[in-house]
């Protein structure tokens, strides 16, 4: 049997349990939400793009601060628990590598959770395409934080695949359209149940893309290490923010 590639744990992890995955996955934190916006340039009347958007969490955010928002998400089950939860936003079918919407449209476009889904080059070529000169484009990821040794543990019980803490600046850097990136890196906790925890686990792609018998073995080992710590769980976590301004015509 051939092994999941990326693209079909993407593809398979996004396409189940979307309630769930609306439901179970964490916000952003109000010091997080006022520095990408406060760098990005997101306040009243701004035109956001919010690309593979997801349920919409951070898309939610963005309109509350006045931000004219749209949103581009590649899945047909995301796109309808965004439209279920997420009233009065446009929402497209497209991707990073082709997004349906006109050149120089946007103010700024925001990647929330998914930049790393995405081909860097094409994707932003055509990040670059949607945005007006002087715009921004903004990425954001909450992501646990290993320093903290009990969330070290868990990622080691569940096998997490993916880089933790990556430095995305190369990659945004390496972009002609941009102009050097800027990271900022917060700290912060969220209390947390054990179900909430098990039910926030079962969300992560490759755990949903699994078929049932593997995936529920592995739940249950998660529930049994989560069970070792008293309730509410503080689970450590860091929010990674990269904001990098689009070049005008004449520094291209």
């Amino acid at each position: 049997m051939r092994a999941m590639t990326n693209e079909d744990i993407g593809r398979r992890g996004f396409e189940q349990g979307t309630d769930r995955y609306e439901r179970a996955r964490p916000g952003y934190s109000r010091e997080a939400l006022d520095r990408l916006c406060a760098q990005a340039g997101i306040g009243e009347g701004a035109r956001v793009l919010d690309l593979a958007a997801g349920t919409g969490k951070l898309t939610r955010s963005l309109v509350e601060r006045g931000a004219a928002v749209v949103a581009v998400e590649p899945s047909a089950a995301m796109r309808e628990t965004f439209a279920n939860v997420t009233r009065g936003v446009e929402v497209h079918d497209g991707t990073a590598e082709r997004i349906p919407l006109p050149a120089a449209s946007f103010d700024v476009v925001t990647v929330a959770q998914a930049f790393h889904w995405f081909d860097p080059e094409p994707a932003l070529r055509e990040i670059a395409r949607v945005l007006r000169p002087g715009g921004a484009l903004a990425l954001v990821w909450n992501e646990r934080d290993e320093r903290d040794d009990f969330v070290e543990g868990l990622h080691r019980l569940v096998d997490w695949p993916f880089r933790i803490f990556h430095d995305w600046r190369e990659e945004l850097d390496a972009a002609p359209a941009f102009e050097p990136a800027e990271r900022t890196v917060l700290t912060w906790h969220d209390e947390l149940t054990h179900d909430q925890i098990v039910e926030r686990i079962s969300t992560f792609s490759y755990i949903a893309a699994m078929e049932d018998d593997p995936r529920g073995e592995l739940l249950a080992r998660a529930r049994e290490m989560v069970l070792t710590r008293p309730e509410p769980v503080r689970l450590a976590y860091v929010t990674d923010i990269y904001v990098a301004r689009r070049r005008g015509p004449a520094d291209r």
